[in-house]
């Protein structure tokens, strides 16, 4: 199971951000509205040290505000965000907090599977944020290595 050996799939590429804690930024959020009247967030996260990115949904349906609580608290706590009006998603770029990243495959690609907002002391004791080390083949303007 690729769980006991995860550098085999870091070395190789195929997983940008490994499993575990990281500290994280927001990115970007954009929000789409369904039909039902339900809204979807959807943020994209900045993970400290990897170019990689990740991304998250959460779901505010208006009728079941009760499993919206369950799900938007401990990502408001995680970043550390006190304005819980909704209306305000736009303030949420730049934000710093920290997730736990669990993998699985489906079908035959490897996805991040979960991710599990921390906060309190697990955020506490991460590293602070840090950039991703720049790298010659992914950061030249050109999208060229040379």
């Amino acid at each position: 199971c690729w769980k006991n050996r995860p550098n085999i799939y870091t070395q190789f590429g195929l997983i940008d951000i490994p499993e575990g804690d990281h500290r994280v930024k927001i990115d970007r959020v954009t929000v789409e509205k369904t039909r039902r009247g339900s809204r979807c967030f959807e943020i994209a996260l900045s993970v400290s040290g990897y170019h990689g990115k990740l991304w998250h949904h959460l779901w505010y349906d208006p009728n079941r505000i009760s499993d919206c609580e369950r799900t938007f608290y401990p990502f408001f706590y995680s970043f550390g965000i006190q304005d819980y009006d909704l209306a305000n998603y736009t303030k949420w770029k730049g934000a710093t907090g920290a997730v736990r990243v669990g993998y699985e495959w489906y079908g035959y690609d490897v996805e991040a599977k979960h991710i599990q907002f921390l906060y309190g002391a697990r955020r506490d004791r991460l590293p602070p944020w840090e950039d991703a080390p720049f790298d010659s083949d992914k950061d030249s303007p050109s999208g060229f290595p040379f």
